[in-house]
């Protein structure tokens, strides 16, 4: 049974309600029966971020801190804050520190690459953005953020493939297929950016357009032809349901 006077219940309570006034006041009055209260630190912090009062969650993130230098949830905090501040060489150099407690955290690994990119940095921000996905190659972030940093370099059609691997881990992934169309119809590419835009993937735009070729035809009437392929053998009238029922 859940103790509604537990401190994490009041907490979870207020957070998930958006009451983040009261949630830096009860934070507050646990800090005064105890300093070094960890949950509380946090939770303070957190509540700053929301109600955007960065400096005070700054604050509340370098007590946790200096008790625990290695704290990654406080460290996390203070390069949300340090972003939103636009502070980009902390919020850098803290998630450095991130990386020091472990190479491979892909969260601190894109954010570091993000920071890097606001400073116009985009040749630094590469091989962090490299190594999120090789740490986590189905990593949709780090693959997004791999093709914008490329199309912000002008490596547009190097980009196209980051764009693809995203959509093929998660198809309904707009920004990943607005961006990859777009980067195809500003190379002139006008009928892979139609079949981007119809949802397939890179290999399947190459194989129809191989076809249409084959077959004399453009990749609109390719599209149909293929359309109608795959529906051919479907009773039209199926799922009808004023269909009259078969005889016995």
């Amino acid at each position: 049974m859940t103790d509604l006077l537990d401190p994490s219940t009041i907490i979870n309570r207020l957070y998930d309600t958006a009451r983040f006034p009261e949630l830096l006041q009860y934070c507050d009055g646990l800090l005064s029966k105890n300093p070094r209260d960890m949950v509380a630190l946090h939770n303070a912090a957190l509540a700053c971020l929301n109600m955007e009062r960065y400096e005070e969650a700054l604050a509340y993130c370098n007590r946790v801190l200096h008790i625990d230098g290695k704290d990654t949830y406080a460290l996390r905090s203070r390069i949300h804050a340090f972003e939103n501040m636009r502070r980009y060489e902390e919020a850098l150099a803290n998630c450095q520190m991130l990386l020091d407690i472990d190479p491979a955290d892909v969260w601190a690994l894109n954010s570091a690459g993000l920071a890097l990119t606001e400073m116009d940095r985009h040749e630094e921000a590469m091989p962090y953005f490299e190594s999120a996905i090789t740490a986590d190659p189905r990593s949709v972030t780090a693959l997004m953020n791999k093709a914008l940093i490329l199309a912000k370099m002008g490596r547009r059609r190097d980009s196209i493939q980051y764009y693809d691997a995203a959509l093929r881990i998660d198809p309904t992934l707009r920004e990943a297929a607005r961006a990859r169309a777009a980067t195809y119809r500003s190379l002139g590419m006008q009928d892979e950016a139609f079949l981007a835009e119809q949802g397939l993937d890179d290999d399947q735009i190459r194989d129809t357009i191989q076809r249409a070729n084959e077959n004399r035809c453009s990749v609109f009437h390719q599209t149909c032809l293929d359309e109608i392929e795959r529906y051919k053998d479907r009773d039209p009238h199926g799922n009808h349901p004023f269909r009259p029922r078969d005889k016995p």
